[in-house]
C-alpha cells in the first residue's frame, strides 16, 4: 500500500525521523592552536612562555608557526624567534620567502636577519627586490645582511644601496660593502 504523503510504498510508521545533525566545526590542529594562543595572548611574559615552549618542542609545525609570529609587536620576542629559525635544519624557506612580502617592515627585517644568519646565497635571488622596499628601516636591514651573505650578487645590491637618499640606508651599505669585497689572503 502506497502512503499518500510520502509516497513510499511501505511507509515507516513507528520511526521518528531522523533529525539533521548539527554542523561540527572542524577541530583545530595543534599548530591552529598554538598560533591562536600567540595571537589571542595580550601579556607579553605569556607570549614569551608559550615561544619558549614552541622552541623546545620537537614538532615538525613549529617552524611554521614561529614564521607566523614575526609580527609580534614586541622586538625581544621576534629577536628569540629570528636566533630560533636561523638555526633550524627543518626550516622552509619558501615560507620565509613568501612572508618576505608582507607588513608590517618589522616582518620583513625579521625574515631578512633569518637569512642574513643562514649565510645562503641562494636567498639572494628572493630579496634583492627589497632595495626598493619604501620603508628605510628594511633597506638599512638589507645591506647589513648582504655584507652578511657576500658574494657577487650582493656586491651588485650593496652598491645599489650605497647610493640610497638616506644616510640611515648608505652607511651600512657602505660598510658592507667594505667588507664584501674585501680581498683575503690566507
Amino acid at each position: 500500500m502506497k502512503d499518500k504523503k510520502t509516497g513510499l510504498l511501505f511507509p515507516e510508521t513507528n520511526k521518528p525521523s531522523p533529525k539533521p545533525s548539527p554542523k561540527k566545526s572542524p577541530k583545530k590542529t595543534s599548530m591552529e592552536n598554538a598560533l591562536t594562543n600567540i595571537q589571542e595572548t595580550k601579556d607579553r611574559q605569556s607570549r614569551l612562555k608559550i615561544i619558549t615552549r614552541l622552541i623546545n618542542s620537537k614538532e615538525p609545525w613549529v617552524g611554521k608557526v614561529l614564521i607566523q609570529a614575526l609580527d609580534d609587536p614586541c622586538e625581544d620576542i621576534r629577536k628569540i624567534i629570528v636566533t630560533d629559525l636561523s638555526t633550524r635544519e627543518d626550516l622552509d624557506l619558501t615560507l620565509l620567502y613568501q612572508r618576505l612580502r608582507q607588513t608590517p617592515w618589522y616582518v620583513k627585517t625579521g625574515c631578512l636577519r633569518i637569512l642574513g644568519l643562514r649565510k645562503n646565497t641562494s636567498s639572494l635571488k628572493h630579496i634583492e627586490s627589497m632595495a626598493n622596499d619604501p620603508n628605510i628601516e628594511v633597506r638599512r636591514t638589507l645591506a647589513i645582511v648582504l655584507g652578511e651573505i657576500g658574494g657577487k650578487k650582493a656586491l651588485a645590491i650593496l652598491a645599489k644601496l650605497s647610493e640610497d637618499d638616506s644616510p640611515f640606508v648608505r652607511t651600512p651599505a657602505l660598510q658592507s660593502l667594505r667588507e664584501v669585497s674585501q680581498v683575503k689572503f690566507s
